[in-house]
């Protein structure tokens, strides 16, 4: 039937990995880079996962840029791979970008689970030394935030 579409996933059909592209824009006059998983592209979203999570970590070193300094690499991959490893125990939490702009690095998750996401960004803030970290969580139906960071 006309018009076509996209079906929202169950947890159970989650794909585990998926191919990420990288993007280049430029927000409030400044350069942005933002890599997404591309796996959750033609789908509406996640049943289930209607909360979007943004854990912003404001660089220490960055060039005039705003954009991360080598130096600083390194403690960021560090930083997301904890991130990612609590958050994403047994798909609580998807992770579907990560955007590099304005003097910080965001990641972006959708969750099932947003009290767990607050129970283990504390325990994130007790482990992350290098860097403070901030949490935002909001309602996210329709994946909107992850749409707008994936159009071409």
């Amino acid at each position: 039937m006309w018009p076509f579409k996209r079906k929202a996933l169950k947890i159970e059909k989650l794909p585990v990995d998926g191919a990420w592209s990288v993007a280049e824009g430029v927000y409030n006059r400044r350069p942005m880079f933002v890599r997404t998983n591309t796996i959750y592209r033609d789908i509406m979203g996640v049943i289930g996962y209607e909360h979007q999570v943004g854990i912003a970590v404001p660089l220490r070193i960055q060039e005039l840029s705003g954009l991360p300094s080598s130096e600083e690499f390194e403690e960021l991959n560090s930083i997301e791979d904890s991130i990612c490893g609590l958050l994403e125990i047994e798909r609580e939490s998807l992770f579907v970008a990560a955007i590099s702009t304005g003097g910080m690095r965001e990641f972006v998750f959708y969750t099932r689970s947003p009290e767990l996401v607050k129970q283990k960004f504390q325990q994130l803030q007790s482990t992350i030394s290098s860097h403070g970290i901030q949490l935002m969580i909001q309602l996210d139906r329709d994946w909107k935030i992850y749409k707008r960071l994936t159009k071409g």
